[in-house]
């Protein structure tokens, strides 16, 4: 191999390891969000945050305990080991660290439907003056941050 090609395949290298640490950044951000909020929070974590007080604990725990089931499941730490050996593979196996990527994401997505679901439920099981309160809690909400982002 030349050194041309060497200092190509090095660049391609730091180049994708750099864009495995953002995406895994932006999956952590993911993570928080849905458990803590961001900075201004998004519609679903400004519905979670305007449940009954009661109801949004239980949304906590719910959501930590998603996230904790997925460090003890068996395919993340199977993606994980695939992104782990793509990026040590020489030629390097692109598409198996696509793979390894598309089923971290595929585990967040279900995190986010399974929250989704528990909210859904929640909320069908308020009156409909709960479901009141609860719209005039959300409608300050995201008025308060629409407003922080003016």
């Amino acid at each position: 191999m030349t050194e041309i090609a060497k200092k190509t395949g090095r660049w391609k290298t730091w180049a994708l390891v750099g864009s495995v640490a953002l995406n895994l950044v932006l999956a952590g951000m993911l993570g928080g969000i849905v458990l803590r909020g961001g900075p201004d929070g998004g519609l679903m974590r400004a519905a979670m945050g305007s449940l009954p007080d009661e109801l949004r604990r239980d949304m906590r725990h719910e959501a930590r305990t998603a996230f904790r089931s997925l460090r003890r499941d068996a395919d993340t730490h199977k993606a994980r080991a695939d992104l782990l050996a793509a990026l040590r593979a020489e030629p390097f196996d692109a598409a198996a660290f696509h793979a390894g990527l598309d089923a971290a994401q595929t585990h967040l997505v279900q995190i986010g439907d399974r929250m989704q679901a528990a909210l859904l439920a929640r909320v069908t099981d308020m009156d409909a003056a709960e479901r009141r309160a609860m719209a005039d809690r959300l409608a300050h909400r995201t008025e308060r941050l629409k407003d922080q982002r003016d």
